[in-house]
This record gives C-alpha cells, structure tokens and sequence, in this order.
C-alpha cells in the first residue's frame, strides 16, 4: 500500500511538473504574441495629429507604416490620449486573430464591419478584442464604467482618408441577449429612430438629448470582463455615438 502511495505521489508531481513547464511555455508564447499590438497600440497612444494635417496623407503613411492597405481610419479619444488605426477587409473574421502586420496575433485589431463605409455609412460598427492581462485595441473602453471617465471622455474622434468625424456618447451598456444592435438595414427613417432611441434607452447612464432619423452613429463593441456577466456566452460592451461635427478637407 505504501509502495502504490509512494507510486502515486511520483506520478502526481510528475502531472503538476509538466502542468508547470507547459504554463511556461504557453505564457512565454502569448507575452511574445502580444509584442506586436502592445507595439502598435503604444506607438498610436501617443500619435500626433496637427491641426492642419492632410487626411489623407496620414492614412496613406500609417498604410505604409504596416505595409496594409486595409487601414482605413484612426479612432482617437483625444481627453484619454489615446489612439487606434482601424483596418476593414471583407469579412467580420480575419481581424479577430491578426494584427495590423496580417500576421496571426491572438490580440487581433480594431476592424470597422465589412458592411459599411468608413466615409458614407449612416451606422458604423468597429469591432475590437479587451483583455484583463495584456493591450489589446479596446481596453480603453471598459473605462467607460466609471462615471467620471464617461464624462471627461464623451467626444470621439474618428479620422478617415478625407475627414474628420466627431461623435458624442449617448449610450453605454452590455448586450448579453439581443443582439439586434447590430442591424444595419431598415426600411425607413422611423424605423431607424426606432432603432437607434432603443439603444438610447439600454443606457446605464441617463442622457437627455433628443436623437433623430438624420443622426449618424458608431458603435463601438468589444466583450466585458466584468464578474456579473462572466456566466453569459456572449457579454458585449457597447460604447454607442451620435456625430455632432464634421471637418471635411
């Protein structure tokens, strides 16, 4: 009997040994998976942005900064200091896994929905990955918890090849279930107000402004890491805009 204890006690250290050596292993891997968007994400926080710069040639520069022509924007929440290229391709996937190189990165990027156009679209989807133990694109964004980051952090740039685009927070919460946000399609303007005033109303915070079927939105969406959603499949955080102003070239 003691001899199968002693057998055992061999075989469990063993198990945990190679438990140990394969966390290791696994932990070096994503610290050096993640080089890449912590890189990216560092180099755009501070990112500088004159008043009288062309659009387009700083689009063009940061396509050719990453060698990708799918970079198509800069999301920048200026109180914050902070800034993200955003990149579209023709599908909802490849950015889930790739960072703004194309190559596979776990931490992903922040992708506008292939369904729109960054310059024309009445509604804007940006999609993008948050973690609790590395950066990724939309850490940030989990801020928007707090009440007085919120309200220091209310505008929201988004700079595109021929604009600069301006929109002001009217909606903050998490989807678990109905994920009819993501409707894009409607078949006219009362509809759309519909919409949009519903999303209004999920809001954890109370805004009193008026929205109309001219307003123009982004939506910003990426997963909650808080501990009351941590049983739900799916927990999106929404950080949900109107534009208030535009600054063509």
């Amino acid at each position: 009997m003691k001899k199968m204890k002693f057998s055992l006690l061999v075989i469990y250290t063993f198990i945990l040994l190679v438990l140990i050596v394969c966390f290791g292993v696994l932990n070096k891997y994503l610290n050096n998976n993640y080089k890449d968007i912590e890189k990216e994400t560092n180099e755009l926080i501070n990112y500088k942005i004159d008043t009288n710069f062309n659009y387009k040639e700083t689009i063009d520069k940061l396509q050719s900064q990453y060698n990708n022509k799918d970079i198509i924007g800069i999301l920048k929440i200026k109180n914050a200091n902070y800034s993200m290229p955003i990149v579209q391709t023709n599908n909802n996937d490849f950015y889930l896994n790739h960072n703004l190189y194309k190559e596979k990165n776990v931490a992903g990027a922040a992708f506008l929905d292939y369904r729109t156009n960054i310059n024309t679209s009445k509604k804007l989807i940006i999609y993008g990955h948050n973690s609790l133990s590395i950066k990724a694109p939309f850490n940030i964004l989990e801020k928007f918890y707090d009440k007085s980051f919120y309200d220091n952090n209310k505008k929201i740039e988004l700079i595109t090849d021929t604009t600069k685009k301006v929109y002001e927070v009217f909606s903050v919460y998490v989807e678990t279930i109905d994920f009819s946000y993501m409707n894009l399609d409607f078949n006219n303007d009362d509809e759309y107000l519909t919409h949009i005033n519903k999303l209004k109303n999920r809001s954890i915070y109370d805004e009193e402004i008026e929205l109309t079927s001219n307003d123009e939105i982004l939506m910003l969406q990426t997963c909650s890491s808080l501990k009351k959603y941590r049983n739900y499949e799916k927990k999106y955080l929404l950080i949900i805009l109107r534009r208030v102003l535009n600054e063509e070239i």
